[in-house]
């Protein structure tokens, strides 16, 4: 059975690893509040949302500055992993990896505040930022409805909901992004990634609709 217990120390073993690895600069700590799982901000006065529109740079420096994030990895990207727990199952989940708005010394994002290095680049180079766009999955069950698939991901828009299989362990879901995004370190670590990989999240969700169009599989 599926647990908030059972998730955070998923997410915790997850994180642990990534900065003894020295992939992750900073992890926060893991949050467990009623039927939800997600991390400790730093500051949670800082809304989180402010539009539901693309990110922009004022969000990721929002983020930055309150520590709205389950990490910060090593180039300034951040990973945002938050699960809705309920009666045994993974009832919802969010699961982002933001990159970096610029090209960041590793060494400046383990020893300085990442809001500190952000505004650096943005007083020094405003213009000199990398397009790189967010990735989400998102797991919304209530929300489904046709062009809002169940399990979806989101890429350089908001209005794409691109129909997934099932929703995510987070194990899936950090062997996608570091298989995709960095494969160097996907390779160095592939022990770790591919048997996090394997466990399931929960039942299929494609309708037939879905399974027509392209869309995200896996086995």
């Amino acid at each position: 059975m599926t647990t908030t217990r059972t998730v955070a120390e998923e997410v915790r073993n997850l994180l642990d690893y990534l900065l003894n690895a020295e992939i992750a600069a900073y992890i926060n700590t893991v949050s467990v509040s009623g039927t939800r799982v997600s991390w400790h901000a730093t500051d949670p006065g800082i809304p989180f949302l402010v539009s539901r529109g693309d990110p922009t740079l004022q969000d990721y420096r929002r983020w930055a500055r309150s520590g709205a994030y389950s990490a910060l990895l090593f180039d300034g990207a951040l990973l945002q992993i938050t699960y809705e727990i309920e009666d045994g199952e993974i009832a919802g989940h969010r699961l982002a990896y933001i990159p970096c708005p610029y090209r960041v010394d590793s060494e400046l994002v383990r020893q300085d505040p990442i809001i500190d290095v952000i505004d650096l680049h943005i007083e020094t180079e405003p213009t000199n930022m990398i397009l790189h766009s967010a990735i989400r999955f998102d797991f919304d069950p209530g929300s489904a409805a046709p062009g809002h698939p169940a399990a979806h991901l989101t890429i350089n828009s908001a209005d794409c909901r691109i129909a997934c299989a099932a929703p995510m362990r987070i194990g899936r879901f950090t062997d996608f992004i570091f298989r995709h995004f960095y494969p160097d370190l996907w390779k160095a670590h592939l022990p770790f990634f591919g048997s996090s990989a394997t466990r399931e999240a929960g039942p299929r969700t494609l309708t037939p609709d879905e399974r027509n169009t392209p869309h995200l599989y896996w086995s």
